[in-house]
Order: structure tokens, then C-alpha cells, then sequence
């Protein structure tokens, strides 16, 4: 009985953890290197609301990287804002324990979509990567390269409205590299794996087109003639010469255009359909 009641009282006093303003709550994600949980400002004692993230590193052998990690998002976040963008609320750059504070997403990662068995109409997958484009856009205009653009790191809300998170291998652009390669290979253009080159804009378009190929391969069947000029656009992102490669808000444009265009030709037909019908009908 007396052990019953011990255990009881532990857990009556336990208190969720304090950092700075915020009081963690759940741990939603974890890497090797930095941690996600939610959180609530430290004054809404009893509510039941998380609706904001903080990102920490992971106590262990690769905390230093995982500070790094925390820092240069910190950094980047502070000199970009879109949108499309993962928003910084609130941060701390102490060593000991660097934190930041986002606000907390409604959807699911872009790969998911990928994944799905439901296909996805052409102009909506172009509107997808439009969205990225735009951020990467806005990063790239304040001297930042991403460096690590993928599905996983692109998450898309219930009404399509997408948000590019993870800004902890972004560098300055010309920033030289002094350490190994950061970044998921499969989307990585050739010099970032190489190595070879400072940090340029031109890395994260090829980074970008490969997502697009990916989307292409997975949206419904379309006419050589709506898939062509995606293809082509594709072809420029991903060319092995960076300097062939269209920037950000060239993307954009294109992109922009692409919907337009194949969003015409998408719902044009069906609409033939329905007046013929009528006229039939008549």
C-alpha cells in the first residue's frame, strides 16, 4: 500500500519539461542527431493545445552535429520567410542547448503522396512543386542554399498547401564544404556528393527536378503532348552542367505556366463531354 501510494505521488509531482517559455509536451520525431516534441507556452498551465513544435538536439554522441543542425536552421529561418517556408517563432542559440520553435503542421510528408495508390491529376502535381519552388525562391534570394530538398522534408496540408521544413544542412551560398557530404544522396545533384563546389542555388534545382521526375512518373495518364514540356523542364533542372540549370524563379514561371496550360487541357475535354450531351439532350 505504501509503495502504491509512493508511485502515485511521483507522478502527481512529475512536471512536464520546461525550456525557456515552453513547456514540452510529446515526442513526435526523432534523428540521431535532433529531436521534435510538442509544445505550449509554459503559462497554459491545464490546456489542452500543442500547437507548436520544438526542435532540440538529441542528447548522445552526435549532439554537437545535432547543434549544428539546430543553428544553421536557426540561421537560414531568421533571413528567409515565405509562405511556403517553415516559419521560426521563438528560438535560442545558447550552446549548451540551441533550440527552436515552429509552428506546428496539419498534413503529411510529400513522400507519403508519392506513395499513395491514388494518383494525382498532372496540374496538381505541378502546383505541388511550384510550392517548393517558391520557397526555395525566397531562401535563395537571402543567400541560402537548402541542401536537402526531397519529398520527406515537404509537407502538404489538407488543402495542398505545402511547406519546406528542415533547414539544418542549409550553408551560405559559396559557403566551401569543410566537412562530408549532408543530404540524401538519391536527390543530391552530382557536385554536392562530389564535394567538388562551394554551396550554390543551382544544387537544390537539381534536387527539385528530381522530386518533379519523381511526381511526373506517379500522377494519371496524360497525352505525350501535356507530359513533354514537364519533361524537357525536368531535363534543365537535373543537367550535370549547374550552370544550365534554371534558378528558383525561373522554375516558378515555368511551373506556373505548366499548370495553366495543363489544367486547360485537363478539364477541356470533359467540359466538350457535357455540352455535347446537353446538346443531345435537346
Amino acid at each position: 500500500m505504501t509503495d502504491v501510494s509512493s508511485n502515485r505521488s511521483k507522478k502527481q509531482c512529475k512536471q512536464p519539461a520546461i525550456l525557456g517559455i515552453w513547456r514540452l509536451g510529446e515526442v513526435i520525431h526523432e534523428s540521431s542527431t535532433t529531436q521534435l516534441s510538442l509544445a505550449q507556452p509554459a503559462d497554459a498551465v491545464g490546456s489542452p493545445r500543442w500547437d507548436y513544435v520544438i526542435k532540440r538536439a538529441r542528447n548522445g554522441a552526435d549532439q554537437l552535429e545535432g547543434n549544428r543542425q539546430i543553428l544553421q536552421s536557426i540561421a537560414a529561418a531568421s533571413c528567409a520567410t515565405h509562405p511556403n517556408l517553415i516559419a521560426l517563432l521563438d528560438a535560442s542559440t545558447t550552446s549548451n542547448q540551441p533550440y527552436m520553435v515552429m509552428p506546428r503542421l496539419e498534413g503529411e510528408p510529400m513522400q507519403s503522396h508519392l506513395e499513395s495508390t491514388t494518383s494525382k491529376p498532372l496540374p496538381v502535381a505541378l502546383w505541388l512543386v511550384r510550392q517548393l519552388a517558391q520557397a526555395l525562391d525566397s531562401l535563395h534570394t537571402t543567400g541560402w542554399v537548402h541542401g536537402d530538398v526531397k519529398p520527406e522534408n515537404s509537407v502538404v496540408g489538407s488543402r495542398g498547401h505545402v511547406t519546406l521544413v528542415d533547414l539544418g544542412f542549409a550553408s551560405r551560398i559559396h559557403t566551401l564544404p569543410n566537412h562530408h557530404f549532408r543530404g540524401t544522396p538519391d536527390y543530391a545533384a552530382p557536385e554536392a556528393l562530389a564535394g567538388t563546389l562551394a554551396a550554390i542555388p543551382a544544387m537544390d534545382i537539381f534536387s527539385l527536378g528530381r522530386v518533379l521526375w519523381h511526381w511526373i512518373t506517379r500522377t494519371e495518364q496524360v497525352s505525350q503532348a501535356m507530359l513533354e514540356p514537364v519533361a524537357d523542364l525536368v531535363q534543365q533542372m537535373v543537367s550535370k552542367n549547374p550552370n544550365e540549370r534554371p534558378t528558383a524563379a525561373e522554375v516558378v514561371q515555368q511551373l506556373l505556366s505548366l499548370e495553366i496550360e495543363t489544367l486547360g487541357r485537363h478539364i477541356g475535354p470533359a467540359n466538350s463531354n457535357v455540352v455535347t450531351a446537353h446538346r443531345r439532350a435537346a
